[in-house]
């Protein structure tokens, strides 16, 4: 088992190699060659050394020849045993195949395709051995002939291991690249999402809130010599709108506290329940508000709950800021699978603050379409803007599923 074992471990090493310099790894094989085949010649032959310096030189050429196992992997190895054959020739007691030929098959099946080496490691077994028995007729016609087929299949088989151990641990580096890629993908698609969250919460919240604070703060600012008592009351909501500001920035902040349920809004959440109080504010803040919703089934869904709110919320805000003394009609219908939700203005009498970014409106389509729903908005014909939302009564986990699927 032991040398076995070692095999192994020299495959296994030979494979985890990175073969960046496969000039310097032929000319190693060369350097083993010369080392390997010289002392052999020496060791084997009975002539003297003067006979022996053709078949020295025939082995350096043949050692040589390894070096191009590189850029002509079939073509060396039909060299090499071309050269090791006379190389038989020359030294009639060395044993065969040597060692270059060993080299240049493993070089071949290292480098190249299973099918190549097996076939071309088979023909030059034949070719070899016929060849080793026509210059060396006085050998046996069995034990070397055999052992020289089977020296030109196991480098054969070295190499082919080598070559798919590579391939291997190839295939697993690509497959742990890919992995690598996906999971940094995935987290910098979730840190925008994320980051889109916060911003469409944070925007729900100070935009619709500063926009009261800045028509109240004008209302005071108007009325302050001529009418205190009501610029006092406009102070008051002023107030009073800023405390709620801050109340909802509270809980804005609070998402990033949260870890279990990162989809789900933000608690407590404003609502339908909330439209009421809502609509007063923006007529405190000088809008003509005209509202009619029926009756809504409890509880529901909290995205679809949360999205009708913030559909009213901005499409007023929006009226507010752009247009002046508008009028604004609500319209909340409840159907038996959808809630309907509709915001219409008439364009106002004066002057507003010209056309806004469209981040607001962007925000809120992404807000519905996270229930399962629909947003249009655009201007009307006779005038003034229309935002309109179908929402889902179905659960929002649900919905979210679907939409996932249809993704």
């Amino acid at each position: 088992m032991a040398p076995l074992t070692g095999i192994r471990s020299a495959v296994r090493n030979l494979a985890d190699r990175p073969a960046r310099h496969p000039f310097a790894v032929d000319a190693v094989a060369v350097v083993c060659c010369v080392l390997i085949t010289g002392p052999v010649m020496m060791l084997t032959s009975q002539q003297g050394q003067a006979a022996l310096r053709p078949a020295g030189a025939v082995s350096a050429l043949c050692s040589l020849l390894v070096l191009c196992a590189h850029r002509w992997p079939r073509a060396t190895v039909w060299a090499t045993a071309a050269t090791s054959v006379l190389l038989l020739a020359l030294v009639p007691d060395m044993p065969p195949p040597p060692a270059p030929a060993v080299a240049a098959l493993f070089l071949l099946a290292a480098r190249t395709d299973r099918r190549t080496a097996v076939r071309t490691s088979a023909a030059v077994g034949v070719a070899m051995t016929v060849a080793a028995f026509l210059v060396r007729p006085e050998l046996p016609a069995v034990e070397p002939n055999l052992a020289l087929l089977a020296w030109t299949q196991l480098p054969t088989a070295v190499g082919d291991a080598v070559r798919s151990r590579r391939e291997l641990l190839a295939s697993y580096r690509e497959r742990a690249e890919h992995a690598e890629a996906t999971r940094e993908d995935e987290a910098h698609r979730r840190v925008v999402a994320e980051r889109m969250r916060l911003a469409r919460e944070l925007h729900d919240v100070v935009a619709h809130h500063l926009t009261l604070v800045n028509a109240q703060a004008g209302v005071a600012h108007h009325l302050v010599r001529q009418d205190a008592e009501r610029a006092y009351e406009a102070l008051g909501q002023i107030r009073d709108t800023s405390r709620a500001a801050l109340d909802e920035l509270r809980a804005t902040v609070g998402l990033l506290r949260q870890t279990d349920e990162p989809d789900q809004p933000l608690a407590p959440a404003p609502g339908l329940r909330d439209l009421p109080a809502l609509l007063d504010s923006f007529r405190h803040a000088g809008l003509h508000v005209e509202a009619r919703y029926d009756r809504t089934p409890t509880p529901l869904p909290p995205l679809t709950d949360l999205a009708a709110y913030r559909v009213v919320q901005e499409a007023m805000t929006n009226a507010r800021k752009h247009v002046a003394d508008a009028r604004v009609s609500v319209v909340v219908a409840v159907h038996p699978a959808h809630l309907e939700v509709s915001v219409t203005d008439d364009g106002g009498t004066g002057p507003g603050h010209g056309p806004g970014t469209g981040l607001g409106l962007i925000s809120l389509t992404e807000r519905v379409r996270a229930t399962g729903g629909t947003l249009h908005h655009g201007p009307r014909t006779a005038g003034g803007f229309r935002v309109h939302a179908i929402l889902p009564l179905v659960s929002n986990t649900l919905a979210q599923d679907c939409s996932r699927e249809g993704e």
